[in-house]
């Protein structure tokens, strides 16, 4: 089906060419040849499938000529790890689950993935390649915006410097639920409430940890390294990690399972983690 749709194919590569004067027509065919292909596949017996597909070709056309995807999006490695939510929606999100929904509602949908996907490439990188780790696995494009939302509102709420005097409150986070390899390794604050953890073995593997009050705990990813603040924050506590917990000034914390510990990050927000030698878990201390 996708020879019988060459001549608008054609038609857009050639509005591409006369609009943008860094057009990128080998990127341009390399999508279609690949997420392209993927998506009129799963629905060309649907009602409405050309219009669809022209639709994709039409915001491919502006994600090409605005330079917002390159062909690093294309590459199985670094597509594990998407860096904006629009790498993501193009070359996953859009052929894998757009099928998924009726075909009545697949050009509203279309065009809400890529308002949302647009708007992000105006916020800082960090809070873009958070938001499609936290997208990643998506099982719908139905409620899109509304999972946005909550990524956005959980690492941009404004949030209290904490004492970390304590009461402390320990809860443990398996990095397996997102990757069965994943082995923390180095860690620090992107956010107050969002943590970078990199895999200790494997190079450009990273997880994200979104934290909220109460023990609320969302793991994201496999991701891009999420970053780190322009302006690191001072007077952080110094955390020892100690066998069976970690020390924070004159605290002891004991940590369930923990033996021999690896890494530690605090935040200005009051949490802490910890991650051990032997362990795919990581420790989340909250503290007032």
């Amino acid at each position: 089906m996708i020879e019988e749709l060459e001549a608008a194919i054609s038609h857009f590569e050639g509005e591409g060419a006369r609009r943008f004067a860094r057009w990128d027509a080998p990127l341009y065919r390399a999508f279609i040849e690949g997420p392209g292909a993927s998506l009129l596949r799963a629905i060309r017996d649907s009602e409405g499938a050309a219009l669809v597909f022209e639709a994709y070709l039409r915001l491919l056309v502006e994600a090409v000529g605005h330079q917002y995807i390159d062909a690093a999006c294309l590459d199985k490695t670094e597509a594990r790890s998407p860096k904006s939510l629009m790498a993501l929606a193009l070359t996953t999100q859009i052929p894998t689950l757009l099928p998924k929904a009726p075909p009545g509602d697949r050009m509203a949908l279309l065009a809400t993935t890529w308002n949302l996907a647009e708007g992000l490439l105006g916020e800082p990188a960090w809070l873009n390649r958070a938001v499609a780790g936290a997208l990643a696995n998506a099982d719908s494009l139905a409620d899109l915006d509304k999972r946005v939302l909550r990524v956005l509102e959980a690492a941009l709420l404004p949030r209290a410097r904490a004492s970390l005097a304590g009461p402390f409150s320990v809860r443990s986070v398996d990095t397996r639920a997102m990757d069965h390899a994943f082995l923390p390794g180095l860690m620090h604050f992107s956010a107050p409430a969002l943590l970078c953890v990199h895999d200790r073995k494997r190079k450009g593997i990273h997880a994200g940890l979104l934290l909220g009050p109460k023990g609320a705990a969302s793991l994201l990813g496999p991701c891009p390294c999420l970053g780190r603040p322009d302006k690191e924050p001072a007077d952080l506590p110094t955390i020892t990690l100690i066998p069976g917990g970690l020390r924070v000034g004159d605290a002891k914390i004991p940590l369930t399972f923990f033996q021999r510990g690896h890494s530690a990050a605090a935040s200005r927000a009051g949490y802490l983690v910890a991650s051990a030698l032997d362990s795919q878990r990581l420790w989340v201390v909250e503290s007032p």
